[in-house]
């Protein structure tokens, strides 16, 4: 049997197992190994013994070459984590170099994976930042300006060229690991307190410039990112900000600015939960809202993080359905402990108390922990449902809080405290509108006369 006729049959059929590889061709075994060897680094091979598995190769953008995939620790250290082989038509088997410290399924563990890894699928651009990568590097890159038109092809073409600085500890490809590299080479330049007044406002406008206008009409902040001096060290922070005019709508983006960093210090108090550390800063007319990073350390250590949406997509695909259901999914995996499902669910009433409309896969993240995962600090929770709409417009909400079930009495309960203590805290904080917080004051009551209602009703 010749290679191409191997190759001919997995490209029909994408990847194979060995036996029903040899029913597809009819020949031993002997015959096809023959023919493996024959087409070399054309054929793909993962698994062992009875779990062999074949594929065609998929070169990418004309080169059959391998993706190193590069991960980077906390101190800044970098090891070669595998190489990437991507199969025909899509998928790919991943050859470790080291353990990858998520949890992996069969299939996984022998190194295939349907699409990008999961644990990589976080590197794609995405956002107000990742539109902005888009725009400026397309016509470089030949893609859509729109990343979300993008193929896994078009995706790892991209990273491996100019991807040395996005979510997690993966670097992919040679040439974005040297970018890395020469990005910590160069000397670190951190904002001071006495530089921020100048740095911000100039970063913003430099931010709207490359980004996508109208941002805030599709319900989004826009962003920066920055290193900042904190406590006499750099720190590596995220920076959402409002407009810098007068205008209702420019108001109430700088009111929930402000009502992020409330529940984020609210939310942190309960059981099996922490937060993303933000802090608000005034300046050049505009509300900034500073989250630092918890995916990096220091000026130039990272570590790992992936959102619900990668792991959802790649192990269970329940798009759209609640957070508590995918904790409650990822429990009988044994992907997570109890408490991290009761924190997730938590988490879930506490937002849903709070009027967060926003509570998409990707706003939820978890971080390696033992055999499992353990959930990341919390980040991106505010009172969403009171954007303005198309981006200006204040429209009426009729917040109403949902009671809980039986089932759900205990988390509610214990949200229920803290999204009370959220809205008392946004009505008495002075940097919001006054508007604004007597809806806060308001929001606060209908909670607590929810929570009262809670704890007469029956049991059972």
């Amino acid at each position: 049997m010749s290679p191409d006729a191997l190759l001919l049959a997995l490209r029909r059929h994408h990847r194979l197992p060995a036996a029903r590889l040899l029913a597809e061709l009819g020949v031993s075994r002997p015959t096809l190994m023959r023919a493996v060897k024959a087409a070399g680094a054309a054929v793909l091979t993962s698994g062992r013994a009875r779990r062999t598995c074949y594929a065609a190769r998929r070169p990418l953008r004309g080169s059959s070459a391998p993706l190193p995939v590069f991960r980077v620790d906390v101190h800044a250290g970098a090891e070669l984590a595998g190489q990437l082989h991507l199969a025909h038509p899509d998928g790919c088997v991943f050859e470790f170099s080291q353990a990858l410290e998520w949890p992996l399924d069969a299939d996984m563990r022998d190194g295939w994976f349907d699409g990008i890894p999961y644990p990589l699928q976080d590197l794609r651009p995405e956002g107000f930042l990742g539109r902005a990568f888009a725009r400026e590097n397309a016509a470089l890159l030949q893609v859509s300006d729109d990343p979300r038109a993008w193929s896994d092809d078009d995706t790892l073409h991209a990273l491996s060229l100019l991807g040395a600085d996005l979510s997690g500890n993966y670097i992919v490809g040679e040439t974005a690991y040297r970018l890395w590299l020469a990005q910590i080479q160069r000397p670190v330049q951190a904002v001071t307190d006495a530089q921020l007044a100048q740095a911000y406002p100039d970063r913003a406008q430099l931010a709207m410039q490359r980004g996508v206008q109208g941002s805030s009409a599709g319900g989004e902040f826009p962003k920066f990112t920055a290193v900042r001096e904190l406590g006499g060290a750099p720190t590596q922070v995220i920076v959402k900000f409002s407009g810098s005019d007068s205008s209702p709508g420019t108001e109430r983006w700088a009111d929930l600015l402000v009502c992020e960093q409330l529940a984020l210090q609210s939310v942190a108090g309960l059981p099996g939960l922490s937060a993303a550390v933000a802090s608000i800063h005034r300046a050049g007319g505009r509300t900034f809202l500073e989250v630092v990073r918890f995916d990096r350390r220091g000026a130039h250590g990272r570590s790992a993080l992936c959102s619900w949406a990668a792991i959802n997509n790649a192990w269970f695909d329940l798009g759209g359905r609640s957070w508590a259901e995918g904790a409650n999914r990822l429990l009988e995996r044994a992907l997570i402990d109890t408490g991290t499902r009761d924190a997730v669910t938590c988490l879930w009433h506490f937002g849903q108390l709070i009027a967060n409309t926003d509570m998409h896969d990707g706003n939820l993240s978890f971080v390696p922990g033992g055999a499992g995962l353990r959930l990341a600090p919390v980040y991106d929770m505010l009172p969403m449902g009171y954007a303005p709409q198309r981006g200006v417009e204040l429209a009426d909400v009729n917040f109403t809080p949902r009671l809980p079930l039986p089932a759900e009495r205990v988390l509610w309960q214990q949200a229920a405290e803290a999204a009370e203590a959220f809205w008392n805290c946004a009505s008495q904080d002075r940097r919001i509108s006054g508007p604004f917080r007597q809806t806060c004051a308001i929001n606060a009551q209908a909670v607590h006369d929810a929570s009262q209602r809670s704890v007469s009703l029956p049991s059972r």
